[in-house]
């Protein structure tokens, strides 16, 4: 089976390539249908779902792919409630699929996120390019405060932070915290963000993942600083 894995995850490595997604599913489904209490084939199908959600126009397309994702994610975590790639899709896709279907189901869906991201920042913070730090960080503060919410932005300070600390490389990471740092009003910290992403590249290989980011941090920076 490893070498099967091998293969799936150069599949989802060239998840940017038409029809790679597409072949990464079809070999774990086939993977499932003959070992179907693995847990880490859920959560690579979690994974492949989340990217055929990412990159899909049509929206009832794209929150069936966020909802395939979570699905596979929770059979993955129910197998193993510790498993890191399970936990780490699964709220990734949840919240997406939260955001799909209205502030009502993006409110119902900030515990199971933060529950699971809980689980990976405890068994592998740098998991993803410190991908619990990232989503933890955004999460406390993109959600209201008490008492409707868990929203913080103390919290959501020290765990960007952290991000970029331990991935600095990652687009998304340091977009992130240069918005937390304009609505707290440290704008000179944001600058040196948004002016590191202004001289950037995205990465070839995921080009279409890193270019929006580039996108917004040079539109907050022209917004803000000229």
């Amino acid at each position: 089976m490893s070498e099967m894995f091998k293969e799936i995850n150069e599949y989802i490595d060239k998840r940017e390539t038409e029809g790679y997604l597409d072949k990464a599913v079809a070999a774990l489904l086939d993977l499932k249908s003959k070992h179907p209490d693995n847990e880490i084939i859920c959560g690579k199908l979690s994974s492949a779902f989340f990217y055929k959600g990412l990159f899909e126009k049509d929206p009832k397309k794209q929150e069936l792919y966020y909802e395939h994702g979570t699905n596979y994610g929770k059979e993955s975590i129910t197998m193993n409630p510790k498993d890191v790639y399970g936990n780490f899709w699964y709220a990734s896709n949840v919240g997406m699929l939260g955001l799909c279907r209205g502030i009502m189901a993006s409110l119902a869906s900030i515990e199971p996120l933060r529950k699971s991201m809980e689980v990976v920042l405890k068994e592998n913070e740098n998991f993803y390019f410190a991908g619990p730090h990232r989503a933890l960080g955004r999460l406390y503060h993109q959600a209201p405060g008490w008492p409707i919410s868990i929203g913080s932005k103390s919290k959501a300070l020290e765990h960007l932070e952290k991000a970029v600390q331990i991935a600095p490389e990652f687009f998304n990471n340091r977009v992130f915290l240069a918005e937390l740092y304009i609505d707290i009003g440290k704008k000179d910290k944001a600058k040196e963000h948004l002016e590191w992403l202004s001289k950037a590249e995205p990465k070839q290989e995921h080009k279409n993942e890193d270019l929006p980011y580039k996108e917004k941090g040079m539109q907050i920076l022209k917004s803000y600083f000229g």
